[in-house]
């Protein structure tokens, strides 16, 4: 594979690069995979190769029965391949090997094994596999870094409770946000059904402790009771109203129970409810127009995100400037406004309260 064309097909090595100096743990494991894969450096690429043959070693030889070193060498070679793809015209890495291979490298990074079975989630369902430059892009990188930076600012060492974040799509954010805060819960809605399952494999720890709750919602259409927040989830609605005339057709039509009850039954099918809600968070503004905004409780502790990148077909509510990004959001109090050059566009954050 030709260095040009890993580069052009894995450009989003460039944004974990940015995330491990962030992060600083893990951070020469990782520079030296970018040196020797991304930059094609010889030198580099010597010293991953002597370090593979070392883990390889330590780690898959060690305790194994012969009938499984076969099929160890296999994924030995196959990971010798994606070190040697510049001398392999013909051999191209996907994305997902490229990630098994980070997965065996640096066993312990936690992004890096979310990554991992993000990607098994869509091999295994037989789906297209998302393109991660489009959220491990430098600047998607970096404005992720940006935010949990300024935000940690306002915060301080103090508990951040219940997030919310509206379009969360896939929220590789939230993982940023439960390596840096003390998180209760996150609450994550998007009006795509299909980012559910994958976001549950990226956060399948949390799921399983109640801290991640993936949710599928139009957030214009939300509702907010103090700092309660609850929609209409049709499915369960749709069940429910199953089950209440199953149970209650007989009585109905003998008029023991009204229309009135029958509506009033069907006013309260459907809710779910998040309680003592303590942030929201929309990366996703650009996306969607202003009515999620004026929802909003007074006083409500917002971080929210904009851009001008008018020019993406996507993007139906950018904003010039940040100046027309807080006419459009007016907050009570602001504690950060600020603008990110991503190079390709300008990003705009405000943290405030409404």
């Amino acid at each position: 594979m030709k260095p040009s064309d890993f580069q052009e097909q894995h450009h989003w090595l460039c944004g974990l690069s940015e995330y491990f100096r962030f992060t600083e743990a893990y951070d020469d494991d990782f520079e030296l995979i970018f040196r020797a894969l991304y930059h094609d450096n010889k030198y580099r690429k010597r010293d991953l190769l002597i370090n593979m043959a070392k883990k390889y070693a330590r780690k898959e030889l060690s305790g194994i029965v012969e009938a499984q070193k076969e099929e160890m060498s296999a994924k030995l070679q196959s990971f010798f391949n994606i070190a040697m793809h510049s001398e392999l015209e013909d051999y191209d890495i996907k994305a997902r090997s490229l990630i098994g291979f980070l997965a065996w490298y640096i066993p312990n990074e936690s992004l890096i094994q979310r990554t991992a079975r993000f990607m098994a989630y869509f091999a295994n369902q037989e789906l297209d596999v998302p393109n991660l430059g489009d959220f491990y892009s430098r600047g998607q990188i970096r404005s992720k870094i940006w935010l949990v930076t300024e935000l940690a600012k306002v915060i301080g060492t103090e508990p951040i409770g219940n997030v919310v974040f509206y379009g969360g799509w896939y929220n590789f954010i939230a993982h940023f946000l439960f390596e840096q805060f003390n998180v209760h819960k996150i609450y994550s809605i998007d009006v795509d059904e299909s980012v559910v399952g994958p976001c549950k494999r990226l956060y399948a720890e949390e799921l399983d402790d109640t801290k991640f709750t993936p949710y599928t919602a139009d957030v214009n259409k939300l509702v907010w009771q103090g700092n309660q927040l609850k929609f209409i989830d049709n499915e369960r609605r749709d069940q429910q109203i199953k089950e209440w005339h199953f149970e209650n057709d007989e009585k109905l039509q003998q008029g023991i129970i009204s229309q009135e009850d029958k509506q009033n039954a069907y006013d309260n099918f459907g809710w779910k409810h998040m309680s003592n809600i303590n942030l929201v968070i929309n990366t996703s503004c650009e996306h969607m127009n202003n009515e999620w905004f004026e929802n909003l409780p007074a006083g409500t502790l917002t971080v929210l995100h904009q851009n001008d990148y008018f020019s993406n077909e996507q993007h139906v509510n950018c904003m010039k400037d940040i100046e027309d990004t807080k006419a459009n959001y007016p907050m009570s109090e602001i504690y950060y406004e600020g603008t990110l050059d991503t190079h390709l566009y300008n990003r705009f954050m405000l943290i405030g309260r409404k």
